[in-house]
């Protein structure tokens, strides 16, 4: 069976609190490992492809707008990585939307847009919030 992950990630911000504008599926963790910070799931999100405008009124909403870097991604795996769609904030500046499915780029993508969050290839591709169960799921 294939593992998704669709949300957010987000380095360094230990602000965040859940609030009311919180989607009603959303699944919300401290991360530890290999960074501190928050990950927002937002499960509803899974295999759509919003728009640049959509994620940054997005990321408002949930407050993570503020922070310098974060991370918008919808992660897709059944024994090596099918497919990366991507969209964040690296130093403050946009990047992307990154839509990659191809097998012989999608790991080399997926590693890049987790660089923007400060994750090393080895952390990235060995991501502990991206093993089954960090999630409840």
């Amino acid at each position: 069976m294939a593992y998704r992950f669709t949300g957010f990630l987000v380095p360094l911000l230990s602000t965040f609190e859940k609030s009311a504008e919180l989607p009603a599926d959303a699944i919300v963790r401290a991360i530890h490992v290999p960074f501190s910070g928050t990950g927002i799931a937002l499960p509803s999100l899974g295999g759509k492809h919003p728009s640049a405008q959509e994620l940054l009124a997005l990321a408002e909403q949930l407050g993570i707008a503020v922070a310098d870097s974060w991370l918008y991604i919808d992660y897709v795996t059944w024994g090596g990585i099918d497919a990366v769609y991507a969209f964040g904030s690296f130093q403050g500046q946009p990047f992307g939307p990154i839509d990659d499915s191809n097998l012989e780029t999608v790991e080399m993508t997926y590693v890049e847009v987790m660089s923007c969050i400060g994750i090393s290839k080895a952390d990235a591709l060995d991501f502990q919030p991206f093993n089954r169960g960090f999630w409840g799921d």
